[in-house]
């Protein structure tokens, strides 16, 4: 009686080694490391895209309050500022912080005055359209025919966290140029810059000085239109 041989069976598991296991480890590191930046970059335009649909939303309750008014915008000299004076147009106060605006949170009620509302973009002015008029200049209601170049022409702005104002005033003593914040997306250096909405309705990324030169989009006449 031979006696019975006893074989591996074929197939069997065997353990990751310890250096076999280092290495799926160094891998995954890798890969992290590869798309974290990516999505962070995601991150970033998602919420730049969020931003040029507020402007837009409040483009849309510009033309709406245009079409009401014979067609001027809101008065730059009045109790109620261009964020009450839309606000039928566009009703959510939400519309009015950019997500990248970390110092104004979105308000928790929709009852308050939207002047007092959290708020990160600014309005153009329209100072050399004034400028340009015989006094007194009182009401400071600017009319949509004037505007000779409504696709270069700027409406709305981002201004700086925490900043009050509700003016683009170019025009006063330069203070406004620090208001204004052309730097809120894109990271930083040469590829960071902010949203404009357009008088023809549309919303443009533009990088830093974009606004400035060659041509002032804030400016409407001729000599506005030249660089500050």
């Amino acid at each position: 009686m031979k006696t019975p041989v006893c074989r591996p069976r074929r197939g069997a598991a065997r353990g990751f080694t310890l250096i076999e296991l280092l290495v799926v480890v160094a891998v995954i590191a890798i890969l992290a490391a590869m798309l974290l930046p990516a999505l962070s970059h995601t991150k970033l335009a998602a919420r730049r895209i969020v931003c040029v649909n507020h402007l837009k939303q409040l483009s849309l309750a510009t033309a709406m309050y245009r079409g009401d008014f014979a067609g001027f915008y809101p008065s730059s000299n009045s109790t109620n500022k261009w964020p009450e004076a839309l606000r039928p147009g566009y009703e959510n106060l939400r519309l009015l912080v950019c997500p990248d605006d970390t110092s104004s949170s979105s308000p928790a009620s929709s009852a308050i005055s939207a002047d007092d509302a959290p708020r990160s973009y600014l309005i153009n002015g329209w100072n050399d359209y004034f400028e340009g008029l015989p006094p007194p200049v009182v009401s400071e209601v600017m009319p949509e025919s004037v505007l000779l170049e409504p696709s270069e022409t700027i409406v709305f702005g981002e201004k700086e966290e925490g900043a009050g104002d509700f003016l683009m005033d170019y025009l006063k003593s330069n203070f406004d140029w620090v208001v204004l914040d052309q730097t809120r997306h894109g990271g930083s250096g040469a590829s960071s810059g902010a949203n404009y909405a357009f008088a023809d309705g549309s919303v443009r990324f533009l990088k830093f000085g974009q606004t400035i030169k060659p041509v002032n989009l804030w400016g409407v006449t001729p000599e506005g239109r030249a660089n500050p």
